[in-house]
């Protein structure tokens, strides 16, 4: 039986968080075909009584658009994609929904950046959860973009035995070292 669907979800901390968000994420780095697997999110951290989660990606030429920076609508994604994560740990089984998601774009994002996306939870009620973000580049020194959120959980859950799709046993984050810029020489 997959360990994360027998797990008792009654306990939070941070390590549960941490864990949760690894396995969750871990999911997204397959070539399942869908727009977030695409884009390669990557846990960065998390913290339980911030509840907070920063993940990251690195910006392929791809998902640029016709001026050479990173489509909106892409970085709308991630926005969503690190939103719904956190959800997902605090709605547990509860199936979630985006109701609002607005993004502000304030710096372009370029091939070859990593994108650091932290997002937090301002407000988590019986039905909805709000939230705030921040899209960084270079070193998390530029703030690119934010984005504000609603999120509702539904009444519908995940069968015990089945509480993700595709559930596999929870793995340990890896160490994560972000790639370091190289210097510009002007």
């Amino acid at each position: 039986m997959d360990r994360m669907a027998s797990a008792d979800w009654s306990h939070n901390s941070q390590e549960d968080m941490q864990r949760f968000c690894c396995w969750y994420l871990k999911r997204y780095n397959r070539e399942s075909g869908d727009i977030y697997s695409l884009l390669h999110p990557h846990f960065l951290r998390c913290n339980y009584e911030e509840r907070s989660l920063t993940v990251f990606i690195h910006v392929k030429d791809w998902a640029l658009n016709p001026e050479g920076t990173m489509h909106g609508g892409l970085i709308s994604t991630v926005f969503d994609g690190t939103f719904g994560t956190l959800c997902h740990y605090w709605g547990k089984q509860r199936f979630i929904t985006t109701v609002s998601l607005s993004t502000t774009f304030l710096k372009p994002v370029r091939a070859g950046d990593t994108l650091e996306v932290t997002a937090h939870a301002t407000s988590i009620g019986r039905t909805l959860m709000s939230m705030i973000a921040e899209g960084r580049t270079q070193d998390g020194a530029v703030l690119a973009a934010t984005a504000f959120t609603t999120f509702m959980f539904l009444d519908k859950e995940f069968p015990d035995d089945s509480w993700r799709p595709g559930a596999e046993p929870p793995i340990p984050c890896p160490q994560v070292h972000l790639p370091a810029k190289p210097l510009d020489p002007h």
